[in-house]
């Protein structure tokens, strides 16, 4: 992958910052992450090959940094060389005659620039209702893989009431219900399986990959049911 292929999979100019790198990694890691984007390849795909153009960026900055310290540290040597020749040169030969039109020019003084580095705040740390989401869908998805459907349905459930207007969790909430009608499948519960199956199909309906499973659960309980 090239460099301006890098810059353009994190959508970032050429002239970006590391700071700004790393802020466009951060967004796009946290879109295509695999956890959120678990029955979408091409969402998985993407976050694979932004990690590989972030890396390539991070690692193309160390090494111009290090080429422009080199570069500072050479300047500056000769300069000081430069000034103590210019200062014995002073010393050996006398001053000369200023004519009245003419002023004396002053000496050459080396300025030495200090550039402030403004830092850059990172959005989810300085968020608490942010962090408190993503922390609590990541309790989420922990209590997914313990299959304590029961206490994560009561916690995401929790969170579409605080956070009613944010699509990741209704997302996982949609998530939620359907795993736990699975497991109610697999032990018999075949009615209440179909009341959280269309509670899923109900949460998140614009989710076609989640639509299709749930409609095709569906299927299978009224099979169940006839049989």
């Amino acid at each position: 992958m090239h460099l301006s292929e890098c810059y353009r999979h994190l959508g970032v100019p050429r002239n970006a910052t590391l700071e700004d790198i790393k802020l466009a990694y951060r967004r796009l890691a946290r879109k295509y992450h695999p956890d959120v984007n678990q029955n979408d390849p091409a969402a998985i795909d993407k976050f694979r090959i932004v990690q590989e153009a972030y890396e390539m960026l991070k690692n193309a900055d160390k090494q111009d940094l290090s080429k422009e310290l080199f570069s500072k540290n050479t300047s500056v040597n000769v300069s000081v060389t430069t000034s103590g020749e210019t200062s014995a040169r002073s010393q050996s030969v006398p001053p000369k005659t200023t004519t009245p039109n003419k002023p004396p020019q002053p000496d050459t003084k080396i300025k030495i620039e200090v550039k402030q580095v403004n830092n850059r705040v990172d959005p989810i740390n300085s968020d608490p209702e942010l962090r408190l989401k993503l922390d609590m869908l990541r309790r989420v998805q922990d209590l997914l893989k313990q299959k304590k459907y029961i206490v994560a349905i009561a916690v995401v459930e929790g969170m579409s009431e605080r956070f009613p207007s944010s699509p990741e969790v209704m997302h996982w909430k949609a998530v939620t219900y359907h795993r736990y009608a699975s497991e109610l499948i697999l032990v018999g519960k075949l009615r209440e399986a179909e009341i959280y199956l269309n509670k899923s199909l109900n949460t998140d309906p614009k989710n076609r990959e989640l639509g299709f499973e749930v409609k095709r659960d569906l299927e299978r309980v009224q099979n169940l049911k006839k049989g």
